[in-house]
């Protein structure tokens, strides 16, 4: 059962009195109440992700098999037409937006519909925009090193995933939370260990296996607060913490510009200094970032228009 991995029992055994937490969360990540399968649309797109046999054609097809998300896509590529000759079918979308945005926008809208019944009580909408925005920054930045496939973009748009559960199923644990990551500045993740023992890498790590997603992208959910961790690099079934390292530099510009729930730790003032970039640039060759933070804002915030 995926559960049983959510946390370490030593580290639990340090938190006997929320127990209870743990296990009730062990029994939703068993079931489908956390994570429902991805539609078979989704699931296919996913599953594409990284092939690169897979051409425009085959991703049309793929696409225009779910009417909810072939609107949502022509919606997007109207937008970007600026009013020029209407786009009406998928391949002209394609055709105008490229493969690369039409994934990002088909993986967003597959990961929102995915858990839209666990409404928070939050700011919903700034928890989707943290998640769209660092999705987008992640694959920039993982794109200044590597040819990237599609997996960044969707890894880094479940890395917060675990907060929509403890939000949705454990309200009163969760406010707790935030108050204490708030009032001390310490991140949600350090807060959460604090007081319950686990956080919400672990949570989300163990939903991303429930949807039985890549090796990659659970392990990238699972350390992107703790990427050079020797537990994950030295990990045979990882990257070598790379992914995670780029989601981690993406939380860190979109938490720069407090695009994010509250309570995020203290930032470092530079890029620079932050020791998950230095990571990236002295391990692995960087061909160039070109990064423009309110354009990559405004492209997140339209993206998120077409879901709703």
């Amino acid at each position: 059962m995926v559960g049983r991995r959510l946390v370490d029992e030593a580290l639990l055994a340090a938190h006997p009195t929320k127990r209870w937490v743990h296990d009730r969360i062990v029994e939703l990540l068993d079931s489908d109440t956390a994570a429902p399968a991805f539609s078979p649309v989704v699931t296919k797109l996913i599953r594409m992700l990284g092939d690169e046999t897979v051409g425009l054609d085959e991703i049309s097809e793929v696409v225009a098999l779910d009417p909810g998300l072939s609107a949502r896509c022509l919606r997007s590529a109207n937008s970007a037409a600026n009013g020029t000759q209407p786009i009406n079918t998928i391949p002209q979308a394609l055709l105008l937006i490229g493969l690369r945005e039409m994934r990002c926008i088909a993986l967003t809208v597959g990961v929102v519909d995915n858990f839209n019944h666990l409404r928070i009580s939050i700011n919903w909408r700034k928890f989707w925009l943290h998640s769209v925005l660092v999705a987008r920054l992640t694959d920039k930045i993982a794109g200044a090193f590597r040819d990237v496939s599609g997996l960044e973009y969707l890894a880094a748009l479940l890395h917060d995933i675990g907060k929509l559960v403890l939000e949705h199923f454990f309200p009163r644990e969760f406010e707790s939370v935030v108050m204490r990551a708030m009032e001390r500045r310490c991140g949600h993740s350090a807060a959460e260990i604090d007081l319950l023992g686990f956080d919400h890498c672990s949570i989300g790590s163990a939903l991303c296996q429930r949807l039985n997603l890549h090796p990659h992208i659970i392990h990238a959910v699972r350390f992107h607060h703790q990427p050079i961790h020797p537990a994950h690099i030295d990990n045979p079934e990882g990257d070598g913490g790379f992914l995670s390292a780029c989601i981690s530099v993406a939380d860190y510009l979109a938490n720069f510009r407090e695009i994010n729930i509250g309570g995020q730790a203290e930032l470092a003032s530079t890029l620079d200094e932050l020791p998950e970039w230095k990571f990236l640039t002295n391990f692995f060759t960087c061909r160039g970032l070109d990064l423009d933070l309110d354009e990559e804002i405004d492209l997140a915030e339209k993206e998120l228009s077409f879901i709703a």
